[in-house]
């Protein structure tokens, strides 16, 4: 696990989207944790906002890549066998006609890196002219091509949307992160390409904790994910209560203490 819980107090002319990529989130990571809705941008004046930034890290992460959790809408970046840090990401559109642009899983590597990308609009696109580097080019000022076709990690003209499912299978993080990231990542570094929509880690105090996440795709519901980790390392939550805390599904990590005894840890820290 890595990062910590924090609680943070807007200021006068602070929306979510400039709370959300001060940590390194998504204004969807804002909405789930604080039970807003997900329109929700414009928040008044000294409103207390819980950020979700103590994460669960991947299983078995590369020594050199990333691995992304499109439940999670993160993107985990490792530099020599360490942990260094997490980037929010829209991904691809659940409600296209039969997943038609779902981001896939599977074990990618990055094949190029491309400064100021020129768009070449794909076979869905109404207008087929290339749209080169610009304001109006959709794939930002960096290009990030995996080895999956016509697939990659790239910036945005529209960072609003970061967190959601809105693309046509690419993911797209907020451009000054973008820029960050792609000075970090090599041509040949692993890129790992998953779907958990629950994931179990070992808090730096030796307790487990667990966090669960929607089910975008409507491929694994999140409650029973979380409950098959649990059983798989013996612990069989009876308490009603686990369970309508899981149903939340708030991507935050919950402390798990004996069998069914859990609560929730914010760090009191601006």
């Amino acid at each position: 696990m890595a990062g910590r819980l924090v609680s943070h107090r807007t200021v006068a002319g602070e929306d979510l989207v400039k709370v959300a990529l001060k940590y390194h989130l998504g204004v969807d990571h804002l909405a789930f944790a604080n039970g807003f809705p997900i329109t929700t941008l414009e928040v008044e004046p000294d409103t207390p906002v819980f950020i979700p930034s103590w994460r669960i890290l991947p299983a078995h992460p590369p020594k050199n890549g990333f691995v992304i959790n499109l439940a999670e809408r993160l993107l985990y970046l490792f530099k020599n066998g360490r942990f260094v840090g997490y980037y929010p990401i829209s991904i691809g559109d659940e409600s296209a006609e039969k997943g038609r642009f779902q981001t896939p899983t599977g074990n990618y590597s990055i094949i190029e890196k491309i400064k100021n990308p020129t768009w070449y609009p794909p076979s869905w696109a109404k207008d087929r002219r290339p749209v080169g580097p610009g304001p109006n080019n959709p794939l930002g000022e960096r290009w990030i091509g995996l080895s999956l076709p016509r697939t990659g990690v790239h910036g945005t003209n529209d960072p609003l949307n970061i967190g959601n499912s809105v693309t046509h299978g690419c993911m797209r993080t907020h451009p000054a992160l973008l820029r960050e990231l792609y000075d970090q990542v090599g041509v040949g570094y692993v890129a790992r390409i998953e779907y958990e929509t629950a994931k179990l880690g070992r808090g730096p105090d030796g307790a487990l904790y667990i966090a669960n996440y929607p089910d975008v795709y409507k491929k694994s519901p999140s409650v029973a994910a979380a409950q098959r980790l649990l059983k798989r390392v013996g612990l069989t939550p009876a308490r009603d209560n686990f369970s309508e805390l899981l149903k939340l599904e708030l991507g935050v990590p919950i402390k798990v203490k004996g069998t069914g005894s859990v609560f929730s840890e914010w760090a009191n820290e601006e």
